[in-house]
């Protein structure tokens, strides 16, 4: 198996550096080839060079500084796509591999009578210390409302079906590639991931949860972000602009529309009212943040 792993990163160069270092320690079969791919998207604390210098055999690349998760992503994956992997393996860089999560992950893929019907196979991932899953897969809690995200799923000792994938760690094959593209440019950082994984869902592709656990990632907090009450309001309503901390109104209201069914003018609405009138929108929502996964939703 020929597998690439896009990683991108920016000024957590401990983090970072771990990352590989988990990845590189990985028990897999001596006739696979792992090429690891890294984007540094302009670090200021060195975090480029010392992965250079640490890791000579990593593919890296230097990012414009303003390229976030599913810019990065796409930029690897235009790279890598001429190359003709067998897959694909996203891993953002502030995960923990367990010594055998990649073997585990590929030979669950390879173990699948079908693989032809799976799309992304993800690995879920939990609180540093815990076993409580802090990145993953879900499902959609209502079959007339099909972004009611739900909370993540705990693995079980088969492939899980889920509805919306996690980028932390997710196996893509080159023939859903082949069929479906990558991700959409639209999105700067998060979604990303969900709208792929539902894309790939509309073609006809299984989505899958692997079973068992594959390494440690901390969730983002709600302390210091959106919805924080702690913060000033001005402070809160800044972060709405800033892709990094919340999803820019636009590509929420592109993304409903493209996946919210028949309750998409509601959550267009919705999100319609954050454009407008922002301040109000901080106040509604602020004790309605679920925990344990990204801002996404609005």
């Amino acid at each position: 198996m020929k597998l690439a792993v896009l990683i991108c990163c920016y000024n957590r160069k401990p983090t970072t550096l771990n990352c590989l270092h988990q990845l590189y320690q990985q028990r897999l079969p001596e006739d696979w080839q792992l090429d690891v791919h890294v984007l540094d998207d302009g670090s200021a604390d060195g975090t480029y060079e010392a992965v250079a210098q640490q890791f000579p055999q990593v593919r890296l690349y230097r990012g414009t500084g303003s390229m976030y998760w599913n810019g990065a992503m796409r930029f690897l994956w235009q790279r890598v796509l001429p190359c003709r992997y067998d897959g694909y393996l996203w891993l953002n860089d502030d995960v923990a591999l367990f010594p055998d999560a990649l073997l585990r992950l590929l030979c669950c893929y390879l173990e699948q009578p079908e693989q032809h019907n799976i799309g992304a196979l993800v690995g879920t991932v939990v609180e540093p210390g815990t076993d409580i899953p802090s990145y993953g897969g879900r499902c959609s809690e209502s079959r007339w409302h099909p972004l009611a995200f739900g909370p993540l799923l705990h693995p079980a000792d088969y492939p899980r079906p889920c509805d919306f994938i996690n980028g932390n760690l997710c196996f893509i094959p080159q023939h859903v590639v082949n069929e479906a593209g990558i991700t959409d440019e639209r999105y700067t950082h998060a979604l990303g991931d969900f709208d792929y994984g539902l894309r790939l869902k509309k073609t006809g592709f299984a989505l899958l949860v692997a079973p068992g656990l594959f390494g440690e990632c901390r969730s983002n907090s709600k302390t210091g972000s959106v919805f924080d009450r702690s913060l000033p309001l001005s402070r809160r309503r800044k972060m709405l602009d800033n892709p990094a901390c919340f999803v820019p109104v636009s590509q929420w209201l592109y993304f409903v529309r493209r996946h919210g069914g028949l309750v998409w003018p509601l959550l267009w609405f919705k999100g319609l009212l954050r454009k407008l009138f922002p301040y109000v929108w901080l106040l509604l929502r602020a004790d309605t943040h679920k925990p344990n996964g990204s801002e996404k939703t609005d």
